[in-house]
C-alpha cells in the first residue's frame, strides 16, 4: 500500500509535530493494512464451502475510525456463483 499525496503530506506534518521521522509515521499508518493483507493471504477459502465451514475460517478486523472489516458468506456465495458462470 502506498499513501496518496495528501496522506504523505499529513504524515510529514505529524512527523514534524511529534519529532518523528516521516517514514516512521508512514509505517505506522500502513501497519494495520499490511497486517490485514498478510493475514487474508493466509486464509484458504476453497470452492463450495458451507456457511459453517466459511464461518470457521473467516477473520474480522476492527480498524479505529473506519469500523469492522469482514467477509460475509453471502458475498462468498456470490463470488462462487460468478466464478461458475465464467467457467461454463
Amino acid at each position: 500500500m502506498s499513501l496518496n499525496k495528501a496522506d504523505r503530506l499529513k504524515a510529514i506534518e505529524l512527523a514534524e509535530k511529534y519529532g518523528l521521522d516521516a517514514h516512521e509515521v508512514e509505517s505506522m499508518v500502513k501497519a494495520p493494512y499490511e497486517f490485514i493483507h498478510e493475514k487474508t493471504k493466509e486464509l484458504n477459502f476453497t470452492d463450495d464451502m458451507s456457511k459453517a465451514e466459511f464461518d470457521k475460517i473467516k477473520t474480522n478486523f476492527n480498524i479505529p475510525a473506519i469500523g469492522k472489516l469482514y467477509a460475509s458468506h453471502y458475498l462468498y456465495s456470490r463470488i462462487q456463483k460468478n466464478k461458475k458462470k465464467k467457467l461454463g
